[in-house]
């Protein structure tokens, strides 16, 4: 969201109003203007609103929620230097303690602003879309929060007085609060972005987008209502159907979904944004310490390329590649699981345009002077210094070829193989404007895309029964897909016709797999296994070997991330916090 510059010099000063745990609060005294009432005026309302969104940038495009979000999937594996904590289940309390932290932080500020907003003196429309914005905001928290940790306390009005008690609320009033916010702030939100909420904030369809997943979610859930797949099915559709009124829509070509500068397209509903101004951006020009608003994930997803000499696998000679803004900084901290994303996700890699429109598979030689390899010379910015084919190649090709090849199995040769240090490149989070190598990402970060709520319609259709409905959904997705710029319109044709499914198809699997297809490396697919309680069966046959026995040999499976223990060391009256089963 962008706001006015005043607005983010409030919002500094609402941040100093919000706590960091909901059970013992760092502030007892209200000091200097800092009052309950700020928030009825309308600068403490804007100050509080533009403060959690600011504080977004803590979580989506930073290394901890990164692990939370990709960690322990049938999507990825752990890269040379990432974390394996939660790419393996053993996860320990302090690697958790981001978003319970930062969400009801924001919570209590949603709450103030909801409290003591109602009474500011603003017309009737600009104050239903300020508080819609608040609703939204809270609801938006208490959804993550609850597929995370299951039952979390419910913490409705604004705290002023410290408290050591605490308890967990049941499921069912958790989505019940979700539901009522969400449905309210559909109809109080603007339906398109507008002053002082610009970029791509929340507005009314981003809030029926996200009441539908609620729907979805708890459909799966112990508090399902009969209704809920329905409900999730009807609001979805009805957004779809009423896109233009909202500015939305689908871009004709993939590659221009995760394209830098469409971010704010037709296909966006939400964003964080990032800007490189020192003041507002949070942003620390070429720097390596790790800014906690910075968003890095243009860096989680590269290997280690410069690592690669002339004469690989053998020691010596020089390194082909040279690290550059045009291929990324390489932190090396997720790679992709290739047996599953090639043998079922994007096994069709001829008619579906989504696998090269998500990963890099070629870096061309950018060494000077020219580096020689055993095989010939690689001139820069013109020989492929390094490939990564997501196929096996044959011994002649590889005799032939100057550079380096990675596959998938490497001819059972190791050092010829993807492995954790070198392996195919996620590149939707490319930054090709940065200023610097070292230089976090300035791009916004989208978080919730259009395209999705035609995944969400299909997922509802499919749990009432509805195959017809589920696949004329899916086929939306896969008939773009199938688009290439550089096809003929015969070739595109002939591409619709082998990504169009039939009704018999649609399987929660093919779903699931449509949505690594769609939103591979978004930050969403834990949720999804756990949503679609899919987690230990995904595990155990796309990830045996390293997510799945970390995943089973608790005596519960790891359903639910662990509450933060400096949660339940500070709940010191009434019943003790329970930890979730596992940890």
């Amino acid at each position: 969201m962008k706001l006015k510059t005043k607005i983010y010099f409030i919002s500094s000063v609402a941040v100093l109003l919000t706590f960091s745990s909901c059970s013992k609060l760092l502030v007892e005294q209200p000091r200097s203007q800092i009052t309950p009432q700020f928030f009825s005026t309308p600068g403490g309302i804007l100050g509080g609103i533009a403060g959690v969104y600011s504080d977004m940038r803590n979580l989506w495009g930073t290394e901890g929620f990164l692990n939370m979000c990709v960690g322990g999937t049938d999507e990825d594996l752990v890269g040379g230097s990432g974390n394996p904590n939660f790419f393996t289940y053993s996860i320990v309390n302090s690697d958790i303690v981001g978003l319970w932290n930062i969400a009801y932080q924001d919570i209590n500020t949603l709450n103030g602003v909801l409290q003591y907003g109602a009474s500011a003196n603003l017309d009737s429309t600009t104050k239903n879309q300020y508080l819609g914005q608040a609703k939204f905001l809270r609801a938006f928290y208490y959804f993550y929060l609850v597929q995370t940790y299951g039952p979390v306390p419910l913490h409705l009005k604004f705290i002023t007085v410290p408290s050591t008690a605490d308890s967990r609320a049941p499921i069912a009033d958790i989505y019940n609060q979700i539901i009522q916010d969400l449905t309210q702030a559909s109809t109080e939100l603007a339906p398109v972005p507008t002053a002082p909420f610009l970029g791509k904030p929340a507005t009314q369809p981003t809030a029926l987008y996200l009441l539908a997943k609620a729907y979805l979610t708890r459909g799966w859930s112990s508090a399902a209502q009969a209704s809920d797949f329905d409900s999730a099915s009807t609001i979805a559709s009805n957004l779809i159907a009423n896109a233009s009124i909202y500015g939305l829509g689908l871009w004709q070509d993939y590659a221009n979904v995760n394209k830098p500068g469409n971010e704010y397209g037709e296909e966006s509903l939400m964003v964080i944004d990032h800007q490189n101004s020192l003041t507002y951006g949070d942003y620390t020009i070429g720097t390596y310490a790790s800014g906690p608003k910075e968003n890095k994930s243009c860096f989680y997803f590269r290997p280690n390329y410069p690592a690669v000499n002339a004469n690989y696998p053998a020691g010596g000679g020089a390194g082909v590649m040279t690290r550059d803004i045009t291929n990324g900084r390489p932190f090396i901290r997720v790679r992709p699981n290739g047996p599953y994303l090639l043998n079922e996700a994007f096994a069709d890699r001829i008619n579906d345009s989504r696998w090269d429109n998500t990963f890099q598979t070629v870096w061309i030689a950018n060494t000077t002077p020219a580096v020689v390899t055993p095989r010939g010379t690689l001139i820069p910015g013109v020989d492929t210094a390094i490939w990564t084919p997501p196929y096996e190649v044959s011994a002649a090709e590889r005799a032939s070829f100057p550079g380096i090849i990675f596959t998938p199995d490497g001819e059972g040769d190791k050092d010829s193989s993807w492995s954790p240090n070198m392996f195919p490149s996620m590149k939707k989070y490319d930054d090709p404007n940065k200023v610097q190598i070292n230089d976090a990402s300035t791009r916004p970060f989208i978080i919730f895309k259009f395209s999705e709520v035609y995944l969400i319609a299909a997922e509802a259709y499919y749990k009432q029964g509805d195959l017809v409905d589920a696949a004329a959904m899916l086929n939306v997705l896969r008939q773009r897909a199938a688009y290439r710029s550089t096809n003929t319109a015969a070739q595109n044709a002939a591409a619709v016709t082998a990504m169009t499914i039939v009704p018999s198809q649609v399987t929660l699997d093919f779903i699931l797999d449509e949505r690594t297809r769609e939103l591979y490396g978004e930050y969403q697919r834990w949720w999804d296994l756990v949503r679609t309680n899919s987690l230990a069966e995904r595990l155990q046959r796309f990830n045996p070997l390293e997510a799945y026995p970390g995943f089973s040999k608790e005596p519960t499976d790891y359903v639910l991330r662990p509450v933060p223990q400096t949660e339940i060391d500070l709940v010191t009256s009434g019943p003790p916090f329970p930890q979730n089963p596992g940890y």
